[in-house]
């Protein structure tokens, strides 16, 4: 039997699967069938087989000691074939100042770890969700710079010739948190990424 390859998905808490609506007595997480990595696995080529590391709160890496534990991570594998990354969302939520550029060229340099480590490996850069927060809302300011971050991702992706998918212009369903996706959310969200994924061939 030929050996599956392996898609590496690096995400927060909307690749977790967390679920707002759990009491602090529960596990605060989607059942797994609706979740959308587990949708996507049943879905895309079989030769593919997903490794999830979804965390809640996760930001990308922006300190030396932060960037070796995440290669240390990554040196587990023997081969990496695919290495999708979704984070950004909270690097907003948590800066005093908003500042996407800085976000950006955290993931610039997240890409460069992982070519440090798997060479060959091709990545795939997915820019998050657009958040519920419309005009006139206290946080509309983070939803305008998510935009602005999804077009430099999109500019780094190009340096790294990874593979740039824009989860911004999915109308995706969300929690009333305005952040996490729903069922309904996690189910659209797979249609998309697998319609993505047939687009670029995986």
């Amino acid at each position: 039997m030929e050996d599956k390859q392996i898609l590496y998905l690096y995400g927060d808490s909307n690749t977790y699967g967390y679920n707002p609506l759990a009491s602090c007595y529960e596990d605060a997480r989607l059942p797994k069938d609706i979740r959308w990595p587990t949708m996507l696995q049943e879905r895309i080529n079989e030769s593919i087989q997903i490794i999830e590391d979804g965390q809640n709160g996760r930001c990308l890496p922006g300190y030396e000691a932060e960037f070796k534990r995440f290669q240390k991570v990554l040196g587990r594998y023997e081969k990496l074939d695919y290495f999708a990354v979704m984070l950004g969302t909270n690097d907003l939520l948590n800066q005093s100042s908003l500042n996407p550029l800085e976000i950006a060229n955290h993931m610039d340099l997240l890409l460069q770890a992982v070519k440090d480590i798997h060479e060959e490996c091709q990545c795939i850069v997915i820019s998050p969700p657009m958040m519920g927060f419309p005009a006139g809302h206290p946080m509309n300011a983070i939803q305008e710079a998510n935009v602005k971050l999804s077009n430099l991702y999109h500019e780094v992706a190009g340096k790294y010739k990874a593979r740039f998918i824009d989860a911004g212009k999915w109308n995706i369903d969300l929690f009333y948190d305005g952040i996490h996706l729903t069922e309904k959310g996690n189910r659209q969200f797979a249609e998309h990424m697998v319609s993505a994924f047939k687009k670029g061939r995986l």
